[in-house]
């Protein structure tokens, strides 16, 4: 799976949240893979911060999504790339 980053890109979006402040839910990128146990490319996260790269990093560990009460958790073939 691959989603592009943009300046713009934030955890909410990675994870689900719209943004739109009515807390609907969807799935993002990060649980979306990790559910389907495959490999994530952030394509462009030259653009992230390096504050957000080190919470995307800890979200793959270990996803708790409270809007579902959903504990995901990384199977063998989850793995995040950073391009």
């Amino acid at each position: 799976m691959r989603h592009l980053c943009t300046q713009q890109t934030d955890l909410d979006e990675l994870i689900g949240l719209d943004g739109s402040g009515a807390h609907d839910f969807h799935y993002g990128p990060i649980p979306l893979a990790m559910r389907a146990d495959e490999e994530l490319v952030l394509e462009n996260s030259a653009s992230l911060s390096a504050l957000l790269k080190a919470k995307i990093r800890l979200v793959v560990r270990d996803l708790f999504i409270a809007e579902t009460e959903e504990h995901i958790r990384p199977g063998a073939g989850f793995h995040l790339v950073l391009n």
